[in-house]
């Protein structure tokens, strides 16, 4: 039996208000985990930091953020087709998000690799 492909945007059902930043999960297998990330003038709460355990690479669609790294001085600036790749336990932060435009990002978070 041969399935159909599964056809989506990455800009589908955006809303025009977000409370709070939207995390959704596009696909996940147990090498990888890919999501959407909506943001609308979200930042990280201060002080607070993300460590993950795996690597994670951010591909910024549609707005603008900067985020920090720990131990770097200056923010990285992100506009649209920009990609980051953080690796396992680099601790970030968002400092800022478009507030006026909805921040669309794709993150695909994998395990390091060795």
């Amino acid at each position: 039996m041969q399935s159909t492909p599964l056809i989506r945007s990455l800009f589908e059902q955006i809303p025009s208000s977000l409370p709070e930043e939207r995390v959704e999960t596009w696909l996940q297998t147990p090498a990888f985990r890919v999501e959407r990330i909506l943001s609308l003038g979200h930042v990280s709460p201060e002080g607070e930091w993300y460590d993950q355990t795996q690597d994670e690479w951010v591909a910024l669609l549609q707005g603008a953020a900067r985020l920090a790294i720990e131990g770097q001085i200056e923010e990285i600036a992100l506009r649209p087709g920009d990609s980051l790749l953080l690796p396992a336990h680099c601790r970030h932060r968002v400092t800022w998000t478009t507030p006026d435009e909805v921040t669309v990002w794709l993150a695909l978070h994998f395990a390091t690799a060795g």
